[in-house]
């Protein structure tokens, strides 16, 4: 089953927020959509826009994306469903879909295959989201991110996109299910993903700025290192610490807080999670759109703020301009007739320079400095000036 069973319709932009190479581009695939089905698949496709911005952080960062949807028809509606799945065997799709029978929620494509289409229909692209036209539950997050329509579709793919797209890893405490043998401890190795860790040292710790200094560390620990920690969040919501259960292992791996939607569907990202994906989309937002979040933030963190116009670093600038002029010209008139610092309106000047530069300073020093959108946390490190777009991921597979 592959490239003989369907064909590649056509690409069309579906949400257009600039030019493809300033944005960063989502691209949406069919994968088991019949010709006549694939209505259906704009529908669905959507449906996934409309709950990617009305999710935090993406909702105050849509200024930063594009969406296209890559039409693609498939002989056969769905994906391979081994038996010892609870299916019904093979189908004929175009990218062929199939879930694993090792790991039934397993759900993947053919990688090559889908980035070779979309590369040659949106070749901006910056990350792929598969949709797999089938009931049955699954996905997957690797080069490519692959979800089902399964009742918790939209859920399916923002969990997969936090793979995919912000290398984020599985936060949950388990392989294939809980009990099972061999995931016990983690391995004494640091993993590479920012929202998991096996350090649980206040100072050390990578999400380090981000944890209260009352907040106990490590914040749980697992009784019981043959099963996942049973036991229910001792904190308030959304505190941040070092959670022990993580990463595919029952104990010596940590997440920063109890819930994430990389633990577990339908919760919120965590604050490390908000953090690695605003970072990633802030360089792909308009000028104005970040000066905008900046105010935003800034009239946040104020009880009163005083709005800030570019108009008033041009004016600015041209006064003191005025004033080097006078400047340069003071010693040319050390012996003309009058002084010039006796001319009141030199200090009316001076004073209104003083109220502007100060009004502009309480707004733009390093101290005070807001964060660039409301999925970032406060006190936390900036990102660096000059950021690459992102490069193709790589080939690893999360689920």
């Amino acid at each position: 089953m592959g490239l003989s069973d369907g064909a590649v319709v056509g690409a069309t932009k579906i949400v257009d927020h600039g030019s493809d190479s300033a944005r960063w581009n989502v691209v949406l695939v069919a994968e088991g959509y019949k010709s006549s089905e694939l209505l259906q698949f704009h529908t669905d496709a959507q449906n996934f826009v409309n709950t990617l911005f009305a999710t935090a952080p993406y909702d105050t960062l849509q200024g930063a994306i594009n969406v296209h949807r890559l039409d693609v028809s498939s002989t056969d509606s769905g994906a391979d469903n081994p038996v010892s799945c609870g299916g019904s065997g093979n189908v004929a799709t175009y990218f062929d879909a199939q879930f694993t029978p090792s790991i039934c929620r397993l759900l993947t494509v053919n990688d090559p295959n889908v980035i070779n289409a979309v590369t040659a229909n949106v070749p901006a692209w910056n990350v792929i989201l598969v949709l797999v036209n089938t009931t049955v539950y699954g996905g997957s997050g690797g080069a490519v991110a692959t979800f089902s329509m399964a009742p918790s579709a939209m859920e399916i793919g923002l969990h997969e996109l936090g793979h995919t797209a912000f290398g984020l890893a599985d936060e949950y405490e388990y392989w294939a299910g809980c009990g099972e043998s061999g995931h016990d401890n983690h391995p004494a190795v640091e993993p590479s993903e920012p929202n998991v860790t096996i350090d649980d040292n206040r100072m050390t710790i990578k999400w380090s700025t981000l944890i209260s200094s009352v907040t106990p560390m490590p914040t749980t620990a697992n009784a019981d290192c043959t099963q996942c920690d049973p036991q229910a969040d001792p904190l308030p919501p959304g505190t941040v610490g070092a959670f022990e259960g993580a990463h595919y292992y029952h104990c010596a791996a940590y997440r920063p807080q109890y819930l994430c939607r990389m633990r577990a569907l339908n919760n919120p990202y965590c604050a490390v999670c908000r953090r690695r994906i605003v970072e990633t989309l802030t360089p792909f937002l308009p000028p104005k759109t970040i000066f905008k979040e900046l105010k935003d933030a800034k009239a946040e963190k104020m009880e009163k703020f005083e709005k800030l116009e570019w108009k008033e670093f041009k004016e600015v600038k041209l006064e003191l301009k005025e004033l080097e002029k006078v400047i340069v010209e003071i010693p040319k008139l050390k012996d003309a007739e009058g002084d010039p610092w006796l001319d009141p309106g030199i200090y009316e000047r001076l004073a209104r320079i003083e109220a502007s530069v100060e009004r502009l300073a309480h707004f733009i020093t390093q101290e005070e400095r807001p964060n660039v959108a409301r999925g970032a946390l406060a006190g936390e490190p900036k990102a660096a000036a000059n950021r690459a777009a992102p490069t193709k991921p790589g080939n690893s597979r999360k689920r």
